[in-house]
């Protein structure tokens, strides 16, 4: 009769523990930084750089427009964390909006 009372304990648990509704879900974020990139193996060293660094999901590194773009899982890393990481690696990360990098992005691939 234990384990009966056992095994159906851990069966609720189990079932509540998949359910996500009570687990957090945390929300990925996206953070823009303008840098000072010179060439293709700048944008190198900070892409294997940063996709090695906690919650990051995405980037979009780009030397010619000097922009760079992390989404990252919220609460695995910060904003100020990942600026840290790129000025650690000798880099600019100047934080500026998803508008202001866009409009950045879209400039320079007028001018190509």
């Amino acid at each position: 009769m234990k384990k009966l009372i056992l095994l159906f304990t851990m069966a609720v648990f189990i079932g509540f523990a998949g359910n996500e509704t009570f687990a957090q879900k945390k929300e990925n974020k996206v953070v823009c930084f303008k840098s000072n990139m010179d060439c293709a193996d700048c944008e190198k060293t900070v892409t294997e750089y940063l996709k090695f660094e906690k919650g990051v999901k995405d980037l979009k590194i780009d030397h010619v427009s000097n922009t760079i773009l992390v989404e990252y899982k919220d609460g695995k890393n910060s904003d100020e964390e990942l600026a840290a990481a790129i000025e650690k690696k000798g880099y600019k990360a100047d934080k500026i909006t998803k508008k202001e990098y866009e409009e950045i992005v879209a400039k320079n691939k007028k001018e190509e």
